[in-house]
């Protein structure tokens, strides 16, 4: 009975490595096109926020500035003289260029076109048409502007576009148009074994020596030629057989699927969908503006979706971050992220390291809508965090909603941060190098294992209500002044709801409530903020 057993075991063993293996296959070969966002692409887990991408674009005033001695100047296209447009009109594996001025050279290999200059004159170029076997390269310092024309551009080989020099590039989306980039993918390696099964190999894997196998010289090994015009380290033995190794191709090395040398701003009235195979969507080696009027798609199956070597400037339209498949950061800047305006939505759950949005200096939000839910840290700043205005939303599966390296400023807007279980919470600042957390203004839900405390200056009242064990789909209430109604459960440790709104007057009582029912009172509120609930808690 031992031996069926095993046997047994042995079959089920291999029936649940080649399901395993055939669900890979499935993922890694599934159909990848670029498509709008929709619910589906939704992560697991992710759908407790309930979080949709923006299908329209918001109705921001696009304010260009004209004072040259404004730092922004040249960040606007309106700014820049630029002569005739160049027409880019790709088909199929072909591209045809007219139009092109002196000074100008052009490389073409069937639809990969590299475009050369040696003059400081602005370029332009419309681009239209579709590929999917082609790339636009270009090679030069000057001012470069790119217009949009329901162009579809997929690479095979390398970046979809790509800017070599450190020249302004500005992408203008031509009104209703309809844009699609994306860049080669890189070769998979084999998910069982490398190299094929000999010829000779009969039904069930059991090798027949001869069935199938070529003629060779006796003496000879098979598949091998004289060994002194060989190198033997292309050579293996696989099912008794000495044979050459598969040839596996290098992996490819790229910027991104959009990457810019120099400054990226984009504009106009269309849309662009941008799906990254490799590194990074969209990129600048300088610093990123977008501006109203757009709906900017994202979808990074590796890599980070946006990413700014500076600054990064979100002025207005529509901008959605799909990080589902990749273990990275979704949008992130080397220096600081100013957020004025437009509809901005984030999804990065691939895996530990993904983050939502992340700044290495200051992070400032003064308008616009922001949702962020993220596997770690939804929002992140390695230096101040400070909120003036708009609508902030950040759910984290298992980090901080809001982390600030340094402090959280809250002067404004409207605000809903839910993190994980302790140590993590929802507003986390560095309280243990001194940093602080002020609340001046807005209103303010947030929920964790742990929040750090207003500081003794802030200028509006806040309740920290500890509890216990937190219930999925009840209601948590103050009064009728601040009510949450609580997308997961939290055991281990409890939670901490912390409320701070306009409303919530020094000296005054209140109750609060779970489901309509008081559960506890405050009877003189203090200020800055008052504790409640379970005592001993952890801090």
């Amino acid at each position: 009975m031992s031996k069926y057993r095993t046997q047994i075991l042995i079959m089920c063993i291999l029936c649940f490595c080649t399901s395993i293996i055939a669900q890979k296959q499935e993922r890694n070969g599934r159909d990848m096109r670029m498509m709008p966002p929709q619910e589906g692409m939704m992560p697991m887990g992710i759908h407790q926020f309930g979080v949709n991408f923006v299908t329209e674009i918001p109705k921001d005033k696009d304010v260009v500035i004209r004072d040259k001695a404004d730092s922004l100047y040249s960040y606007f296209v309106e700014n820049v003289s630029f002569g005739k447009a160049v027409k880019v009109v790709f088909s199929d594996n072909d591209v045809q260029v007219t139009g092109l001025p002196e000074k100008v050279q052009l490389i073409k290999d069937g639809a990969y076109l590299t475009i050369t200059s040696v003059s400081d004159e602005p370029l332009a170029f419309e681009l239209s048409g579709k590929t999917e076997n082609g790339s636009l390269t270009f090679k030069t310092d000057a001012p470069i502007m790119l217009l949009f024309n329901n162009v579809v551009l997929k690479s095979q080989r390398a970046e979809a576009i790509l800017t070599e020099g450190n020249g302004h590039v500005y992408a203008v989306m031509a009104a209703g148009s309809i844009n699609e980039l994306s860049d080669c993918r890189n070769p998979e390696m084999p998910p069982m074994m490398m190299g094929f099964p000999p010829m000779g190999m009969g039904p069930g894997g059991v090798f027949r020596p001869g069935e199938g196998m070529p003629d060779f010289k006796p003496g000879e090994p098979p598949f091998m030629h004289s060994p002194q015009e060989e190198n033997p380290e292309d050579y293996h033995e696989q099912y008794g057989i000495r044979m050459k190794k598969p040839q596996m191709k290098k992996k490819v090395k790229l910027e991104g699927t959009f990457a810019c040398g120099g400054p990226l701003t984009i504009s106009g009235g269309g849309s662009l969908m941008v799906q990254s195979n490799n590194k990074v969507g969209i990129k600048s080696k300088a610093s990123i503006m977008l501006r109203p009027g757009n709906m900017i798609t994202v979808r990074a199956l590796r890599g980070k979706g946006v990413n700014a070597k500076n600054e990064l400037y979100m002025y207005g339209g529509a901008l959605n971050i799909d990080c589902s498949f990749s273990e990275d950061k979704a949008l992130t800047c080397g220096r600081n992220m100013y957020i004025t305006g437009g509809h901005t939505v984030i999804k990065a759950a691939g895996g530990e390291a993904s983050e939502g949005m992340q700044s290495k200096f200051l992070m400032q939000i003064d308008g616009g809508t922001v949702e962020v839910a993220a596997q770690d840290d939804a929002i992140n700043s390695q230096g101040d965090m400070v909120i003036n205005g708009g609508v902030v939303r950040a759910f984290s599966l298992s980090n901080d909603a809001f982390d600030s390296n340094c402090n959280i400023i809250i002067n404004g807007g409207e605000i809903f941060a839910s993190g994980t279980g302790m140590p993590e919470g929802g507003l986390d600042c560095n309280d243990e190098l001194g940093y602080r957390l002020f609340v001046n203004g807005g209103s303010i839900v947030a929920i964790g294992g742990r929040h750090s405390m207003p500081e003794m200056q802030s200028r509006q009242a806040s309740v920290i209500w500890r509890l216990g064990n937190v219930e999925a789909d009840k209601i948590y209430s103050i009064d009728n002044v601040c009510s949450y109604k609580s997308l997961r459960a939290y055991q281990m440790g409890g939670a901490s709801l912390f409320f701070s709104s306009p409303k919530l007057k020094k000296g005054s009582s209140y109750s609060l409530s779970i489901d309509g029912e008081e559960k506890e009172k405050i009877e003189s509120l203090k200020s800055p903020f008052v504790n409640v609930g379970r005592t001993g808690w952890p801090f």
